[in-house]
This record gives C-alpha cells, structure tokens and sequence, in this order.
C-alpha cells in the first residue's frame, strides 16, 4: 500500500473512520505541525505512540508557500466565475457564503500557509486572522488543505486521503484523488464489516490497538491480496467473493498432496495442522510437514513450493480469521 497523506484535520472527527483504519492501513500521515502534536485527543495520541499507524507531518514553509500560490490560483477563479465553479462545492454562490463571518469557522494553523494566504484571504474579506493562523469558511480551509496535502503527497511520493466526502465533487474535478485507492478502502471496509462479528464502533480503542500489533504481518498479507484484485473490484467481484476465495486458500496444497498419491484423507492430524499454521514455509515446519506425511524428497519439492506459493494468501486467511474473533 502506497503512503497516506491524511487531511483536512488533525485527526478524524468522529471515531468510525480511526477505527477502521487500525484494522486496514498500513500507516497515514495526518498534518500536524510539530507544536500542535499535543492538541490531539486522547486516544489518537496512544494510537500514535502504541502503533505504527499514525506518523504525523509536520509542514515546512516550503510547502505552504507552494500551497498559497495554488489556493489563492483556484480561488481567484472561483471569484472570475463564482456562479459556475461555486457548483464544485454544492453552492449557488461560493463568493457571498465565504464573505459571510458567520460561516467563518475552520481554524488553519499559520504553520501550514505563508503571509500572502493571509493577505489575500483578509484582502479579499474570506476570513479572520487569529492568534493562531486563520479561521475560514469550511469550503476555503478545505481547498488549501487540499493544495497542501496534495504538495506534501508530491514530496513523499504518497497519496492523499480524506474522511470528509461532502466535497467529492471538487477533488474529482481537480484530479486529486485517487480512484482505485477509494475503491479498495471501500471494498476492505465491506469485507471488515461482513467480518466483524458486532459493531465495530462498539469494539474499545484498546482491543483494536492490540489486536493490529498481534496480527501485522497478517495485515500486510490481507493488503497485498487486495491489491492483487485490484481488476477485479467494480466488475462483479463483491466482498462475500472474497472471504470465500480464501476459504479454498490451500487447495492448490491439497492438489499436490493428491498427485503424491497418498489421498487427502490420509493426512495426519499432526500434518494438517502444521500446514494450516502461518509459519508452515520456514525450513523447520516445511520438514516437520513432509515428515509427518511420509513424503520422499522427490515429492516434496511440489508440496514446498505449493506452500510458498500460497504463504501470502494463508496469512490474509488467518487475518480474516482473527476479524471474526474480534469482541
């Protein structure tokens, strides 16, 4: 999974987004200047400090600057055209909402922007300075995140993400997001949820927090599956397709069993249980396996690579397994 530039906020507003993403990134990277690290809740401060789901950005000047001059570029065209382009933020009249002060309220740090965003937001009577950056119509805060975010992506060879849907429409147009990325968070959080034997938003930070430090490697695994089927989401393939592919997760196994000739039902108990644990590649469980089978170096061979082959998919089978455990 590529890296993750999270924005508009610190963190997410409410805990249903946070919480699937214990159980399905790899890591994002929300923007937090490095000052503000400790106005974060209480929650995503452990989640920071416990996992490796979370490593803050702090913005540079740099990045600001090059953010203002692409803001305060778009925005300028929404003024030229503020009928038309208002429609990309699902509003009539973009211009008179902004200048409006009583739709002044998303604070953005003066970390994350330079003086002339300032300038042209108070020239141009679209928002308030403050003590600590600006307050902004919601709509403005999220077109300059949007632009930073997007600056910070470029550096870190990353994409961008956001919880916040309600202006879809402008970062599509931009060309912001990525679609096959929203298609395949979608997907996971289909799977997860058909997974999940309660709620998830009644399972406690804590149980999650611990369950993605037992099962990372598993959580690799289910990402490298996802991406494998990228092709396939959008055509047809649901998230029930899915699960049920893995539960046939060790018949190509099964097929060399059989082409060994000792039949499937004379596999020992003691086999099969190796060959259903995760770490069944590593040299030692590969020779207990063959072992236990009675298997010749000749046939073995096939049986090893059968089980190399699929190692991928037995550890995403085991992590949705483990979801299902989840309480």
């Amino acid at each position: 999974m590529e890296p993750l530039i999270y924005y508009p906020t610190f963190e997410p507003p409410t805990d249903a987004w946070l919480k699937f993403s214990l159980l399905y990134f790899e890591n994002f990277r929300p923007i937090i200047p490095y000052s503000r690290r400790g106005q974060v809740s209480d929650n995503y401060a452990r989640i920071i400090d416990e996992t490796d789901l979370i490593r803050p950005y702090s913005p540079g000047a740099d990045v600001g600057y090059r953010a203002t001059l692409k803001a305060i570029e778009e925005v300028n065209k929404i003024f030229d055209n503020r009928h038309e382009r208002s429609l990309l933020f699902n509003n009539a009249n973009l211009i008179r909402k902004w200048q409006n002060p009583e739709n002044w309220n998303f604070n953005v740090y003066h970390e994350k922007f330079s003086d002339a965003w300032a300038d042209y937001c108070l020239r141009n009577n679209i928002g308030r300075q403050t003590e600590n950056g600006l307050t902004l119509p919601e709509e403005l805060a999220f077109l300059f995140m949007t632009y930073l975010a997007k600056e910070i992506a470029h550096l870190e060879s990353a994409a961008i993400i956001t919880d916040n849907n309600r202006y879809d429409n402008f970062t599509n147009y931009s060309r912001f997001t990525t679609p096959s990325l929203n298609r395949t968070t979608k997907f996971a959080k289909g799977i997860i949820n058909l997974l999940i034997p309660k709620n998830l938003a009644d399972v406690p930070f804590e149980r999650l927090i611990e369950f993605r430090e037992k099962n990372r490697d598993y959580l690799r695994a289910f990402n490298a599956e996802l991406q494998n089927i990228q092709e396939k989401i959008g055509e047809g393939y649901s998230e029930q397709d899915f699960i049920n592919n893995y539960n046939n997760i060790y018949s190509e196994f099964s097929r060399q069993v059989l082409l060994t000739g000792l039949g499937l039902a004379s596999i020992p108990f003691a086999a099969y249980m190796l060959i259903k644990n995760p770490a069944a590649t590593s040299p030692e469980y590969v020779k207990e396996i063959l072992g236990a089978l009675g298997v010749i170096i000749g046939g073995g061979y096939a049986l090893n690579r059968a089980l190399r082959d699929n190692e991928t998919g037995r550890y995403c089978k085991k992590y949705m397994t483990n979801l299902e455990r989840i309480r």
